[in-house]
């Protein structure tokens, strides 16, 4: 081997090796910038999920109030148009109750469901969804476990009654007074 093809061979395997190493380097670049995103993404998710824990126990606090207020009226009369003192009928039993937790809703049971935008199925109800029978003619507020309290009708008073048989048959639907959509938990960046 000449001294100049042994210097041209050695350029090669130089250029080589420092190609090599480029890669390299180029590859823990990529690496620490996909470790990075993902610190970055686990970082967002645990605040999204502490966001949504907020929501959700902001929520909780004010339906908590709301049955508290609720369930203080059992035994109240029926009084149709009533609101308070004198007795409730069954959407001012829940407009009432829920005002107590500072959420403002309409009075009559129909405008409460059109109005209330977060729909619940009933597989997902929570204590404090309000749900409604008969054609929206009648709203109760759900307390968990299948039970619900409500000012049934004239000669009646709020009382706590099970979720079946006739208020089962004519069930129609749920809402979930002043929710907030949850923040949707990220999957990835970008």
């Amino acid at each position: 081997m000449t001294a100049t093809s042994s210097r041209l061979y050695l350029t090669q395997a130089t250029g080589s090796l420092h190609r090599r190493i480029q890669a390299v380097a180029g590859m823990r670049t990529r690496a620490s910038r996909a470790h990075l995103n993902a610190q970055l993404l686990v970082r967002l998710q645990s605040a999204v999920r502490l966001q949504r824990a907020r929501i959700e126990a902001q929520w909780r606090h004010r339906a908590d109030r709301a049955i508290t207020f609720a369930l203080k009226q059992r035994g109240r009369p029926y009084v149709w148009g009533g609101t308070g003192k004198r007795g409730y009928d069954c959407s001012g039993l829940t407009q009432t109750a829920w005002r107590s937790a500072g959420i403002r809703i309409p009075r009559v049971a129909a405008t409460q469901y059109r109005r209330i935008k977060t729909r619940v199925a009933k597989r997902e109800l929570r204590a404090g969804d309000l749900i409604f029978f008969n054609s929206l003619g009648h709203v109760g507020m759900y307390l968990g476990k299948g039970k619900f309290i409500h000012s049934p009708r004239p000669g009646r008073t709020v009382s706590v009654e099970r979720l079946s048989g006739y208020y089962k048959r004519n069930y129609v639907g749920a809402a979930r007074p002043a929710w907030r959509p949850l923040p949707q938990i990220p999957l990835s960046l970008g």
